[in-house]
């Protein structure tokens, strides 16, 4: 993900940043030497918005479940400061649906101001249609998914 332009520089600027830094929580589970969960959340309003999530998969501790015990440490962490929110942010992971008794359906809307935009939009519409069929349909997108790692490969410069 931080291979994409900006992506990195985005997420360092916001946590480093005078101006935004006291709204980020960046946390990580330790297990021994290993890091084996961490994620970089936001505080803000009342709500802690869970934006960024990852857990070690090539870790020892990794059948243990160290994704959902750090998820566990990061409610803990919101209850304790009297958050009265805790935000997954977008995505429909299931482990989401564990812990949410409420879900707001989010949508995408394109539409063209002038005629020439409408070429444009209907490609956007169309590229979210593919998008969500490719997601949607496991053996799309284990395939996508595959070419994507494999042509990756190739455009990354070789390491010393």
């Amino acid at each position: 993900m931080f291979a994409r332009p900006g992506w990195r520089e985005f997420f360092l600027d916001l946590a480093t940043n005078p101006q935004t830094r006291q709204l980020v929580h960046v946390a990580r589970l330790q297990v021994g030497a290993d890091a084996v969960a961490a994620n970089f959340g936001v505080v803000f309003g009342g709500c802690y918005y869970h934006v960024l999530a990852s857990y070690c998969e090539d870790s020892r501790a990794a059948h243990f479940g160290p994704g959902a015990l750090h998820l566990r440490e990061l409610l803990k962490y919101a209850i304790e400061r009297g958050l009265q929110r805790f935000d997954f942010t977008i995505g429909d992971e299931r482990y989401k649906l564990e812990w949410c008794d409420s879900s707001l359906k989010l949508y995408d809307h394109a539409a063209a101001a002038t005629w020439r935009g409408w070429p444009a939009a209907r490609a956007a519409a169309a590229r979210r249609r593919l998008k969500r069929l490719i997601k949607q349909t496991p053996w799309v997108w284990n395939a996508v998914s595959a070419a994507r790692t494999a042509l990756g490969a190739f455009s990354r410069p070789a390491r010393p």
